[in-house]
């Protein structure tokens, strides 16, 4: 669905499915055992790939002809592979795309074919269905043609299918399947239902079995506050099918900018509570690896995208593409079985008066405090998720801050030996400021951490009502 969102639209019925006899005999394919294969990234158009004309990936254009486009591609596809260690790259085609600029676009296409898998997606640019099922057919036929037989080639039959009905939407992959009976079922990909959010109502249809099925997921599609509730929100999308899915568009803000009115630093995925976006993109990925699925980061290459993980300098074969957020890639990675997940340590600063939650070295039972710097070791703190929740272990007393039940403005955190209670329990919800910064609840107190405007040496931590006082904003950093 890339950045925008699309509203679902109402059911409608479908016809009839066009229905041609396959081009040759159908081959059988082996049940999927997973998807961890497909290490993935969407390649663009600026405008998004909801148009209505000829799509145009970042670095594409109309004066393009199939030679130049090849030199484009190589250099994208080739330089995305180099930087992220991806083999597989998403395309968009659409109607117009295939029908009026093929002669150029396949030099991208047959380009990008030789360095791995590529994903042909079928963007419909309103209606989330095709506007003319001769007109999809007759695009299809031409992408089929020429690129059923490699190898490398997987065709995602429709992006965000969310214009039909699910009985419409079956109907319509097995009849797309019955016509293009010689691809290999294990090279078509089909979207869940609705904005690819609901996989098992595709996949528990027989008729489709063997395919690959697509799932997507965004920071936009819940309001989610812990890794834990974004964990479990892809997988309720996935259902039992995660052996056959690949997600085929995840992913958040890379660089700095704004949402909802709110300013967002670039956010450093290698820690975790960050922002409500860092927890989305910690969560899906570990979600990801746990299940052992592929994904197909949105978008690897996209200009003017916040969400872009690289950024393109340059035209032609003089295209050079830069790394946006290197703490973004080690999270994408991650999610394919790659690399580990960064640091669980942070030191937590408040926005009021530049001070740091500190153990002050104690061992006991004790209050917790505030020092500056931020280059004390008792300054640094473990985040454990707890569900929704998370608990915050001093790295060297070992201690939990803990609400210790007091429910009045202005009462003193402790520090406490871990247990179950929900006092050592914290929310951590963004910021009323900017996206980076963020508040800090208790779950048996309902207060907020707060930092008082303390600032003399080991001053008590506090805790305070929703004031809205950037005593109460706290910014999550990389330890050390």
């Amino acid at each position: 669905m890339s950045l925008r969102w699309k509203a679902l639209s109402a059911l409608r019925l479908l016809a009839s499915v066009l229905l041609a006899a396959g081009l040759v005999t159908s081959v059988s394919n082996p049940a999927q055992a997973s998807t961890a294969q497909f290490r993935g990234v969407n390649w663009a158009d600026q405008r998004d790939n909801f148009v209505n004309g000829v799509l145009y990936p970042s670095g594409l254009s109309a004066s393009d002809t199939y030679s130049s486009a090849a030199v484009v591609a190589d250099r994208v596809v080739g330089q995305l592979y180099s930087i992220t260690g991806a083999n597989t790259v998403r395309i968009p085609i659409n109607e117009p795309t295939v029908a009026n600029y093929w002669g150029t676009y396949t030099g991208a296409l047959d380009t990008a074919l030789t360095k791995g898998n590529v994903i042909f997606a079928y963007w419909a640019h309103t209606g989330g269905r095709p506007p003319n099922m001769t007109a999809f057919n007759q695009m299809w036929d031409k992408v089929i043609a020429k690129y059923g037989g490699n190898p490398n080639a997987y065709f995602e039959v429709i992006n965000e299918p969310h214009g039909y009905s699910t009985a419409d939407l079956n109907n319509m992959y097995n009849g797309w399947l019955a016509r293009y009976s010689g691809v290999p079922r294990g090279r078509v990909v089909l979207d869940g239902a609705g904005l690819a959010q609901n996989v098992p109502a595709v996949g528990n249809d027989s008729r489709l079995n063997g395919t690959l099925l697509a799932v997507h997921d965004y920071s936009f599609f819940a309001g989610y506050e812990s890794e834990t509730e974004w964990g479990n929100h892809i997988a309720s999308y996935i259902g039992g099918y995660a052996s056959r899915t690949i997600a085929t568009e995840w992913g958040g803000a890379m660089g700095p900018g704004t949402k909802n009115g709110v300013y967002f630093d670039a956010i450093d995925y290698s820690i975790p509570s960050g922002s409500y976006m860092a927890d989305y993109i910690r969560g899906v990925s570990a979600k990801l690896r746990e299940l052992g699925m592929g994904g197909v980061y949105w978008p690897g290459l996209r200009d003017g995208d916040w969400y872009s993980l690289t950024t393109k300098t340059g035209s032609g074969q003089n295209i050079a593409l830069s790394l946006t957020n290197p703490s973004g890639l080690q999270r994408l990675r991650y999610s394919w079985g790659v690399g580990d997940a960064g640091s669980t340590t942070v030191e937590i600063r408040n926005i009021g008066t530049g001070w740091y939650v500190d153990g002050l070295g104690r061992t006991t039972d004790s209050a917790a405090g505030q020092g500056t710097g931020g280059t004390s070791t008792s300054q640094r703190w473990i985040v454990e998720n707890a569900g929704s929740h998370v608990r915050l272990k001093n790295a060297v007393t070992g201690l939990y801050l803990d609400g210790a039940g007091r429910s009045s403005n202005g009462s003193e955190v402790s520090q406490r030996a871990g247990g179950t209670a929900t006092s050592q329990q914290w929310m951590v919800v963004t910021g009323k400021s900017r996206g980076n910064d963020v508040r800090i609840r208790n779950r048996a107190t309902g207060l907020y951490l707060d930092g008082m405007g303390r600032t003399s040496a080991a001053a008590t931590l506090g805790q305070w009502s929703d004031s809205g006082s950037a005593n109460q904003q706290w910014r999550f950093v990389a330890a050390g």
